[in-house]
């Protein structure tokens, strides 16, 4: 069946978060008054020593209410092109489990948790019938480990704790094709994901995925910044729900000043998760239909047509394919527009588009 339908655990961890007071974040984005300018432009289990966290220590307030200094950290962005799929019977991925300082919007410098020293994490692709063998190396000091959305597995003996200066190996097959997320499992949760350990797993139906022009693979997620730059999250702000910034692959509003390039009327395929772990995504190309939709699963019952905006809770992912009809500037952004204007918001333009736009 083609993908249209024709034929053819208790987990114990330790939060290490500072409860501090509440910062904002405003970024221009579009909508609702709010402007666009388009620009150019497999290993076996192995005990490892224990590492020291590589991240500064965090500059501390001025007692006389100056405000701290801001550290210098590298952008936290990264390329929108998804992997290409790479047949193998047995996919193996070592993952280490970093601390790293970075910016995550302008002036905002905060310490991440990391899986493969990046957040979010690499984007892991394989097919229906193969194998994930997956290896964490924890180089922080606090426990972690890895929960993958996609597995069939018991999570008391997979998603299990590993130590500092520890690793763990283990294996699962592939059995529901769709976009997952994987994510730190140790106790408090929220407080792993939101201090960026997370990322997308995608699994192809066996017999693949028909060919598209170009693949893009976007993961929402929101950042609780404290007061205290290059601090982990701050937890009061956390518990509200209320983020400072949300941005699309680690840093607000990376592909609104470097456009995604791309062509009139090649076929896109963007894979899409809501990583939270508080916020939704409301998934929206503005511009366009998106002409085949899945979420979750990629089964034929779940095809969407015609659809203008995909809902997805945290921790859920999409397909969505589409054209650009037309030369031109294209922004797509979470429809809710509080987040946008928080920096979940970027743009495609087409190689032949001219001028600036605003919306």
């Amino acid at each position: 069946m083609y993908f249209d339908g024709s034929p053819r655990n208790p987990r114990r961890g330790r939060g290490r978060l500072a409860a501090l007071a509440l910062s904002g974040f405003a970024f221009a984005a579009l909508g609702l008054g709010l402007g666009i300018r388009a620009v150019d432009g497999g290993p076996a289990d192995a005990a490892v020593e224990p590492a020291a966290a590589t991240a500064p220590a965090p500059a501390a307030p001025d007692p006389a209410g100056a405000p701290a200094e801001v550290p210098a950290a590298p952008k936290n962005t990264m390329s929108a092109l998804a992997p290409p799929y790479r047949a193998q019977a047995v996919h193996k991925v070592v993952l280490e489990m970093t601390e790293k300082t970075v910016e995550i919007a302008p002036g905002k410098v905060v310490t991440l948790w990391t899986f493969g020293d990046q957040v979010p994490g690499p984007v892991i692709r394989l097919r229906v019938g193969e194998a994930l063998e997956t290896t964490i190396v924890n180089k922080t000091a606090l426990p972690h480990s890895i929960d993958y959305h996609a597995a069939r597995i018991a999570p008391n003996r997979a998603f299990a704790d590993v130590a500092p200066g520890e690793s763990f190996t283990y294996r699962f097959t592939a059995t529901t094709p769709g976009v997952f997320m994987y994510h730190c499992g140790t106790a408090p949760v929220v407080h792993h994901i939101a201090n960026g350990m997370y990322g997308m797993i995608i699994v192809e139906p066996a017999e693949g995925l028909p060919p598209v022009d170009r693949e893009l693979a976007l993961v929402q997620s929101d950042f609780y910044v404290s007061d205290t730059p290059g601090a982990p999250a701050d937890d009061a702000k956390l518990m509200s729900g209320i983020p400072d910034v949300v941005a699309f692959n680690g840093y607000a509003g990376q592909y609104k000043e470097t456009p995604i390039m791309v062509k009139k009327g090649e076929r896109i395929r963007a894979f899409v998760l809501a990583a939270g772990p508080n916020t939704w995504s409301a998934f929206h190309v503005v511009g366009t239909i998106f002409d085949r939709a899945w979420i979750d699963g990629i089964h034929p019952e779940n095809l969407n047509l015609g659809n203008q905006t995909l809902n997805l809770a945290a921790s859920q992912g999409a397909v969505a394919e589409f054209t650009l009809d037309e030369e031109g500037v294209y922004p797509f952004v979470t429809h809710d527009f509080t987040n946008a204007a928080k920096g979940a918001v970027g743009l495609l333009k087409t190689e032949g588009a001219e001028g600036t736009m605003s919306h």
